[in-house]
């Protein structure tokens, strides 16, 4: 083990790192290991690690303590793959995983338990970090996503975060697209980002395609502060005949700054899916100067039918020339289902408008149940408005 660590250490230039991997068909591989350190710096690098991936056939069996991913510098490239099934089939066991990166024009990505190819991915990890700090960097992480495969996922909380210049963020949990079929079980899933014109997207149990996805986690944060950010969150939306099935504890949204634009979309349904949320809160917040900030929940168009049960919806705006909108249980064409506990949302400041959108429909069906609906604003020359159940 100690050789192993000492080559990987003294890499420069290109770093690559495979480690029980079953490529061929009918292959297997099983392996234990304590702790693997990956470390570069300088320019130009290329940096990858795979852990208990298998392609058609294969079969991959590992056990890791703990895995450290880390590089600075210029022009880097960063990947981590652990658990991956393309036709083949993994189990991995792994402590903690942790990725960083610092410097300009760096990509850094990260997949865990992703499967397609008609492969079966089971995953179980402690805590997985993603961090990264400069400019013009990419960001990726996806945990759990099917595509024509299955996909099942353990971890304990996970962790993006991102600060910089014209910097770009995804995380993909429990995704689906095509058959796929995933199942992922998360502690608190948390996503950060600071700095000038980055964009920032999350997606958790989304189904595209005829595919399933099955969804549970504690909390989902999302915040953004800085200048013409891009915030977006969707939460078990389906297209096409997929299906989906989502419980968190609550999903928090902040942003602050100035010119940001902030979404968050829970149980959208649209074609023939359908969408099945739980969640105890959805809490969206942002501040600053010309803000947008959007939150949609158990919309749905098309044949799409959403049912969604959250405890509490917040949303609150202070600032200047700031827009906010909630849209619950809307359906065009298609047909909602919707219990809220209540519907908070406050607005301060100066020519701000702000307005709530429950159970309207447009040649679709909907059903809402709220048990409160609260507005509040003050300041100057704000506009607010509430519409409930029109046709």
């Amino acid at each position: 083990m100690k050789l192993i660590t000492a080559l990987i250490m003294i890499a420069v230039g290109i770093a690559s790192f495979g480690f029980a991997n079953a490529q061929s068909s009918g292959s297997k591989s099983k392996v234990e290991v304590q702790n693997l350190n990956q470390s570069q710096s300088g320019l130009l690098n290329k940096q990858e690690l795979d852990l208990g991936n298998a392609s058609i056939g294969g079969n991959a069996n590992v056990n890791v303590k703990n895995i450290n991913q880390n590089q600075s510098g210029l022009l880097n490239k960063q990947k981590a793959a652990i658990g991956n099934a393309a036709g083949g089939r993994t189990n991995v066991n792994v402590g903690n995983v942790s990725q960083s990166q610092a410097g300009l024009l760096n990509s850094q990505e990260m997949s865990v338990g992703n499967s397609n190819q008609g492969g079966s991915a089971d995953v179980r990890t402690g805590n997985i970090t993603q961090g990264q700090a400069g400019l013009l960097n990419k960001q990726t992480m996806k945990v759990g996503d099917a595509d024509r495969g299955t996909s099942k996922v353990n971890v304990g909380t996970v962790m993006q975060g991102q600060a910089g210049l014209l910097n770009k963020q995804e995380m993909n949990l429990g995704a689906v697209s095509g058959t796929g079929k995933s199942n992922v079980n998360a502690g608190a899933v948390l996503q950060g980002q600071a700095g000038l014109l980055n964009s920032q997207n999350m997606n958790l149990g989304g189904v595209s395609g005829s595919g399933s996805s099955n969804v549970k986690a504690g909390a989902v944060v999302q915040g953004q502060a800085g200048l013409l950010q891009r915030q977006n969150m969707e939460i078990g939306n389906v297209s096409g005949n997929g299906k989906s099935n989502v419980a968190i504890g609550a999903a928090v949204q902040g942003q602050a700054g100035l010119l940001n634009n902030q979404d968050m979309q829970i149980g959208k349904a649209s074609g023939q899916g359908s969408s099945n949320v739980r969640m105890g809160a959805a809490v969206q917040g942002q501040a600053g100067l010309l803000n947008n900030q959007t939150m949609q929940v158990g919309n749905a168009s098309g044949s799409g039918r959403s049912n969604v049960n959250v405890g509490t919806v917040v949303q609150g705006q202070a600032g200047l020339l700031n827009n906010q909108q909630v849209k619950i249980g809307n359906a065009k064409a298609g047909t909602a289902n919707v219990n809220v506990g209540a519907v908070i949302q406050g607005q301060a400041g100066l020519l701000n408008n702000q307005q709530v959108n429950i159970g309207n429909a447009n040649s679709g069906s909907t059903a809402v149940s709220v048990g409160a609906v609260i507005q509040g604003q003050g300041g100057l020359l704000n506009t607010q408005k509430v519409n409930i159940g029109n046709n």
